[in-house]
């Protein structure tokens, strides 16, 4: 095991060995003198501190994946056998500014510039894609916030990005950076350390080891310990280099997800599977958090409003949990969690899969995210719906619910009061009073228990608009 952190920054290796393991590569980069990079949140909400995060290719491919990421999320030694670049460094050895810093200038989409490095930084990430659409452009600078400029001009720039050829030195980079990553890292600091192991048995017996260590994935939860309540982590198991812990496969029976794939990577296979959760999953955060947020990730946090648990309940879905002891077993979406912020994870466990079976033809499934901005806020309400009409009655439900009481629920009640029945307006209305008894929401700043109430019934309404009526606005977007 190695025990200091070697990663690329803006081209050059560096190493570190003098840091907190639970520093985060923001103030790292400011106390470095790179300060383009601003704290505005420390939350990933802003954008105001996005950086390149560059993973090297598995064997047999050249170069980085390359990724805009909050820097107020990732901690220093979470980049070990990467590269990371900062507005700094988009310009390479004093040549002209990178196309995104000058397409911002020519545009007028600066003013006060304290957003301004965070963006660019979001377009160079935008100009390594080659398929690009308003939607996608749009997606791209939604973790970006500006209240100076307006976001009209920044289309504009980020319209006009051209598409951005691998540069020529990063093939041999990333040969470093994958030669430096094969060996897991054992990061002390005093009292502190962070693992990061490289292989799933590793990473098992370091869990049974260090019980008390904080598991660590994309950090997009965890991080907000760190940064807002200034927590500090007697250790982090970091689970981001196990290659078993990453990945997607799908067969005819359904789709199995590695519990540390980012939502990014899980995004396209999930709407292909389930064509109602693709409007949910792109709320999830932006694409900063997406990048490093991880499904395993957010249930395992076991957050009343973590968006995925929903969905994962309405599809019967199954967790897939593995300790060195004791092997495999599988828990049912629904029994995972079992109290607030609790779940049915042992201290020697980790989370390794997400099966979800594949819906039978005909069901219909939907997803609702209830909040007060579109982009870059937590759920007030979160409801997944999976449905089955057959000769006019339904055949098939399963209603799951997220920020409606101090666990994700399915609303057995409301179930059983669908099933049979025909698909009516007055079905609706009856199993609207059943949700209510299947539900227990509080006042929060996000909302009070009767408008929670009032919301996780109504969303039945939306379903059967957009089920017995295709086509009728059932969402104010559509109107």
């Amino acid at each position: 095991m190695r025990d200091a952190i070697r990663f690329a920054l803006n081209g050059a290796i560096r190493a570190v060995d003098d840091v907190p393991p639970h520093m985060t590569l923001l103030n790292w980069l400011r106390a470095e003198g790179l300060t383009a990079a601003k704290e505005g949140c420390a939350e990933g909400d802003c954008g105001a501190c996005t950086v390149l995060l560059g993973t090297p290719l598995p064997d047999g491919a050249e170069g980085f994946d390359w990724r805009a990421v909050n820097a107020c999320l990732v901690l220093v030694p979470q980049v070990d056998g990467r590269a990371v670049v900062t507005a700094e460094g988009l310009a390479k050895g004093g040549s002209a500014p990178h196309a995104a810093q000058t397409l911002m200038a020519e545009t007028h989409a600066t003013q006060c510039g304290y957003c301004t490095p965070g963006f660019v930084m979001a377009l160079a990430a935008l100009g390594r894609t080659p398929a690009r659409d308003d939607e996608s452009v749009m997606d791209s600078i939604a973790g970006n916030l500006c209240r100076c400029t307006g976001y009209r001009p920044i289309l504009e720039a980020a319209r006009a990005l051209p598409l951005e050829a691998p540069a020529p030195e990063e093939a041999a980079l990333a040969e470093k950076l994958r030669e430096i990553a094969a060996a897991p890292l054992d990061y002390r600091a005093g009292s502190h350390r962070f693992l990061a192991p490289t292989t799933l048995d590793d990473a098992l017996r370091l869990r049974q080891q260090f019980p008390e260590a904080w598991l660590w994935a994309g950090g997009t939860d965890q991080g907000l310990r760190v940064t807002k309540q200034f927590q500090v982590p007697p250790g982090i198991l970091y689970l981001g280099r196990v290659p078993d812990l990453r990945g997607i496969t799908e067969d005819k029976d359904g789709l199995t997800i590695a519990a540390n794939t980012p939502y990014a990577d899980a995004l396209e296979a999930l709407a292909a599977l389930a064509p109602g959760l693709d409007g949910m999953i792109r709320r999830i955060g932006a694409a900063q958090v997406r990048n490093l947020g991880t499904l395993g990730g957010n249930i395992g946090t076991a957050s009343p409003i973590g968006d995925t648990l929903p969905p994962l309940i309405a599809l019967d879905a199954e967790i897939t949990l593995v300790s060195a002891e004791r092997g495999r077993r599988t828990v049912a979406a629904r029994d995972f969690v079992t109290g607030y912020r609790k779940t049915v994870l042992d201290p020697d466990e980790l989370i390794v899969a997400i099966r979800i079976p594949r819906p039978a033809p005909g069901t219909h499934i939907a997803a609702y995210k209830i909040a007060k901005r579109v982009d870059q806020d937590i759920s007030t309400v979160a409801a997944a719906f999976a449905l089955k009409v057959q000769d006019g009655r339904v055949d098939h439900a399963r209603l799951a619910y997220g920020g409606v009481a101090a666990t994700p629920v399915r609303a057995e009640k409301a179930e059983k009061a669908l099933l049979g029945q025909p698909w009516t307006p007055e079905t609706v209305a009856a199993v609207k009073r059943a949700v209510a008894e299947d539900i227990s929401p509080m006042d929060d700043a996000r909302g009070t228990a009767a408008y929670r109430t009032a919301v996780a019934a109504n969303l039945l309404d939306r379903l059967w608009h957009e089920t017995a009526e295709p086509g009728t606005p059932a969402r104010l977007e559509a109107l």
